[in-house]
């Protein structure tokens, strides 16, 4: 990748580019990467196109893999992207342009109007979890003026690909997405080579009454349930509480460890770079979201082996533990039916290798063979469209 200015140079021509806001640190973008270096040692020529070209996400990328930075360096604003992506579009002309999260694939759809089908990219979006979900606790208006961009923006792309049947059943039923334009992915780009090793290396060394959960200290994680869970549990057995992960409810939820006189049984250790290292030792995972997709950390620790029990989320939950047939499911919110399950889990585990086989179904290879697949069946390009490099272009922005 070569940039100055006012110039973006692609001198790998890439058949398949992945747009993503930055790489601060989401899960969609996260997946988008991994997805992008599997295509590529494979033999299909990719990029990632981003606003932003910084974030701790960046070292993820492959050497080989080139990053398009419509910002040059700089923070654009959604509003002016629209025409920098166009142009890219236009010239670089890659086979495929998929964008994750809601914000960027309306921003695709908008950047590609008016061109003709035969000379544009294919608009492939994935949507991580269901736009009905996700947004729940956004305000009124500002719910209103997205649903209709998503209601005008996701039937005119070329494909749509949800994490999720419920998540696709929603597409269709709510936001007038074509039925045949919408297929459900079911797996996720989750476990790479590097976390298996690292899975290996831990091994299982679980500490007695160990409870762990991982991700941001936001309302959506659904934490002070979790917590008032713990404490119903703690009153008839001894049992620790670790949340790994930063977000701006910590003030809130320390507050309620201290209330509910937690101080000595929870800890809010902050981000982890290596949360496995944690997850290992634990007796029980807990996933008390509000919403959630194909949880990475939910498929994580059921890679360690490690017993699980979850908030029956829409949509994500139900589908990796298969119905609450390799983890017990309870109704959102509810303190007490958690600390029931929670119980019962840390008496009666699952098998650890169930757990495991049912992970390992959501790996970076077999999430980038789905992706090809989809791809080829919707006839979107064949094999050798896909793997032949295009020439070095350069565009003006």
């Amino acid at each position: 990748m070569i940039m100055n200015s006012s110039r973006i140079v692609d001198p790998v021509g890439a058949r398949i580019c992945f747009l993503v806001r930055g790489f601060d640190g989401g899960g969609a973008q996260r997946d988008a990467i991994l997805l992008a270096n599997e295509l590529q040692a494979r033999g299909f020529p990719s990029a990632i196109v981003t606003l932003q070209s910084s974030g701790p996400l960046r070292g993820l990328i492959r050497t080989d893999v080139p990053v398009v930075d419509l910002g040059n360096g700089r923070k654009r604003r959604l509003a002016l992207a629209p025409a920098a992506l166009r142009r890219l579009l236009v010239t670089g002309r890659p086979k495929a342009l998929v964008s994750s999260e809601a914000a960027a694939n309306v921003l695709v759809v908008l950047a590609s109007r008016g061109l003709a089908r035969e000379t544009r990219p294919s608009i492939v979006l994935r949507e991580v979890a269901s736009p009905l979900q996700a947004r729940t606790g956004d305000p009124y208006w500002q719910n209103r003026l997205a649903y209709r961009l998503i209601r005008f923006a996701y039937p005119r792309a070329d494909l749509v690909l949800t994490l999720t049947a419920g998540a696709r059943n929603d597409l269709i039923s709510r936001f007038g997405v074509p039925a045949a334009k919408v297929v459900n992915l079911g797996t996720n780009a989750v476990l790479t080579p590097q976390m298996r090793q690292r899975i290996e290396q831990l091994g299982r060394a679980p500490q007695p009454g160990l409870i762990v959960s991982v991700g941001r200290l936001s309302s959506e994680k659904g934490y002070a349930t979790l917590i008032e869970a713990f404490a119903q549990l703690r009153r008839t057995r001894a049992a620790r509480l670790t949340i790994v992960g930063e977000g701006d409810e910590r003030g809130n939820l320390e507050a309620l460890i201290e209330a509910r006189g937690l101080l000595e049984d929870v800890s809010l250790p902050g981000h982890n770079p290596d949360p496995l290292s944690i997850v290992s030792q634990a007796s029980l995972f807990v996933s008390s979201s509000s919403h959630e997709g194909l949880g990475n950390a939910l498929i994580e620790a059921m890679a360690c082996g490690v017993p699980v029990v979850a908030t029956d989320a829409p949509y994500g939950p139900r589908e990796i533990l298969e119905g609450g047939s390799l983890g017990r499911l309870v109704p959102v919110g509810d303190a007490a039916a958690l600390a029931e399950a929670m119980a019962a889990t840390l008496d009666q585990p699952t098998d650890s290798a169930i757990l495991q086989a049912r992970a390992a179904e959501f790996s970076v290879e077999k999430s980038a063979e789905r992706f090809i697949q989809l791809l080829q069946g919707a006839g979107i390009a064949g094999s050798a469209e896909l793997t032949e490099p295009r020439v070095e272009t350069t565009v003006s922005i």
